[in-house]
């Protein structure tokens, strides 16, 4: 099964003269990108070590097929909208920038167009959030939403460090459509402790550290 995927991500090129305006096409070539993106970050095929500079290494090769297809859309299309590619290949689209670290100024350029299309209702204001946040954090800069989150691990908790105007930041998450901080932090907490429970369960761990909702 890795061996077939690792096949479509890196050998199946679709040429973007087989997108149309509103066609399927397109749609289901960013929902494949990104599920791939996906599987090979959280379960990488078994000879590999999670984690592992050959995970990385693999992680890295995956990003920059990504990069070359997803800039060649962009150049084509700019941010696809809902009106395009619908609701969840826009969302892929996103995913796949998200993970474009290694090119901060194809995010930027991204994210310009995006927010153009968040005015217009035609893509998803939360994902808008993430990346303004990751590029920002990237940049060495405080976060706007705390949407990026790093772990104490003794305690499996979620947390943000670096955010601007922290006073204000859950006004800042409403308005995009994101839950409060707390509810968030809580809810990341208790996936990484689902992922990681056997890991935790031997540090005598046996449950995330939650923080009291607002």
């Amino acid at each position: 099964m890795e061996k077939s995927i690792l096949s479509i991500a890196f050998h199946t090129p679709i040429s973007l003269f087989c997108y149309s305006q509103g066609d399927s096409i397109l749609s289901k070539k960013l929902i494949q990108m990104a599920e791939i993106d996906q599987q090979i970050m959280q379960s990488p095929p078994k000879n590999i070590k999670s984690g592992s500079e050959q995970h990385m290494a693999l992680i890295d090769s995956m990003a920059t097929v990504n990069y070359k297809e997803a800039k060649r859309i962009f150049e084509k299309y700019g941010f696809p909208g809902f009106d395009l590619v619908g609701e969840t290949g826009s969302k892929s689209f996103w995913l796949i920038v998200q993970h474009c670290d290694k090119w901060p100024d194809f995010q930027k350029q991204v994210l310009k167009k995006m927010r153009a299309q968040v005015e217009r209702k035609n893509a998803q204001s939360t994902y808008y959030a993430y990346l303004v946040d990751r590029i920002k954090i990237r940049a060495g800069k405080k976060q706007l939403y705390g949407t990026q989150v790093s772990y104490r691990t003794n305690l499996c908790q979620a947390f943000v460090q670096g955010v601007e105007d922290i006073g204000n930041l859950n006004k800042r998450r409403k308005l995009v459509g994101l839950e409060s901080i707390e509810e968030y932090l809580n809810r990341v907490s208790k996936n990484h402790f689902l992922r990681n429970e056997e890991s935790f369960r031997k540090k005598g761990i046996t449950g995330p550290t939650l923080y009291p909702n607002q």
